[in-house]
């Protein structure tokens, strides 16, 4: 009888492990995918591949953080604000989803401040200040929730680079937060190849405008 269950045990733990594999191979395939979209329908499609992973692997947080993502990358390219508004709110639901999921993870609230943040420059006059105080809040738990995350660094610059000097922005305030931003980045490693690796460039990018 300890044979067979010692067995049974064994038989489970290779399938379980099997199943480990194939979603992280499916996994970092459309992760590479994804970093190599250039337009809008790319990252409409990898949403939706994200997403038929998400059904299938009800548990798993990554792949609607990755859904999520990809949305907000194709809300960049949208041009009417009605449409990149609806995306923008379904980004969020889903984001939160993820949440659910894996409670104070900092990466889940990063992207939340980010769509949150994108959410503001649809109607400033309207939403900056209440959304702008939500997106900084979520920013700074973020951080709170992992210091050597570089990606709420890079959202806390970029905010800083776009708000008003007499509003306590500026370049020399986002100026020394985007350069310990490419600091995090240059020092950080991800746990696994699923994990997110996102926003180099766009810190970078960010970085130059504060220098110019």
């Amino acid at each position: 009888m300890k044979k067979i269950t010692f067995l049974l045990l064994l038989i489970a733990g290779n399938m379980f492990a099997q199943s480990n594999s194939k979603f992280e191979k499916t996994m970092v395939k459309q992760i590479d995918l994804l970093d190599k979209a250039k337009a809008g329908t790319d990252f409409v499609n990898a949403a939706n591949a994200f997403e038929r992973i998400a059904n299938a692997e009800t548990k798993e947080w990554l792949p609607l953080y990755y859904q999520s993502y990809a949305l907000v990358l194709s809300a960049n390219d949208e041009k009417d604000n009605v449409k990149k508004d609806a995306v923008l709110d379904k980004a969020l639901e889903i984001a939160n989803k993820a949440d659910k999921l894996s409670p104070d993870n900092s990466e889940i609230v990063t992207l939340q401040s980010w769509i949150t943040s994108m959410k503001i420059g649809i109607d400033p006059a309207t939403r900056g200040q209440k959304l702008g105080m939500e997106a900084g809040m979520l920013t700074a738990h973020a951080i709170e929730l992992n210091p050597e995350n570089p990606r709420p660094y890079f959202l806390q610059g970029t905010g800083l680079l776009f708000t008003p000097e007499q509003f306590g922005g500026g370049k020399a305030k986002a100026l020394p937060i985007l350069e310990k931003a490419i600091e995090k980045f240059n020092a950080f490693k991800p746990a696994n190849a699923m994990m997110p690796n996102w926003g180099k460039e766009f810190a970078q990018k960010m970085l130059d405008e504060c220098k110019k």
